[in-house]
């Protein structure tokens, strides 16, 4: 099987370079970034992605906001969608389910280490948009 390709919207210099170093290295994923909702937009218009990782802030709208738009968008492919976040994840859940947002990993624990909590859930969504597809 193919490495999967991950979008990452992260305007943190920082955390996009620690998410991808770790990432590709650590767990085999192919990642590929941005900074902005809109730039995600664009690139899941002309690209093929696996699945999206948003942060929850980004400097043009919430990573909900963004989940909401590309689930109403028909010239975007459905692709699951993790929000990474430093918030607390009770107060975002109903509002982000209800835009489309497949799953949640606290930001605070992935900064650090082998972040194979975010891997893991990368894997997990994967496999149930597969087996949905199927």
């Amino acid at each position: 099987m193919d490495s999967p390709h991950i979008l990452l919207v992260e305007d943190s210099n920082f955390m996009a370079t620690k998410v991808v170093e770790t990432l590709e290295s650590a767990h085999e994923f192919v990642i590929s970034t941005v900074s902005t909702a809109d730039e995600a937009r664009y690139a899941l218009e002309n690209g093929s992605y696996d699945c999206v990782i948003s942060n929850y802030e980004l400097p043009d709208e919430s990573g909900v906001e963004l989940a909401k738009s590309l689930r109403t968008d028909a010239d975007i492919p459905s692709v699951p969608l993790i929000i990474l976040t430093g918030r607390s994840l009770e107060p975002l859940a109903k509002e982000a389910i209800e835009a489309g947002v497949t799953e949640f990993v606290y930001k605070g624990d992935q900064a650090t280490g082998e972040m194979d909590v975010l891997a893991n859930r990368i894997r997990i969504v994967l496999q149930a948009h597969q087996n949905a597809d199927d």
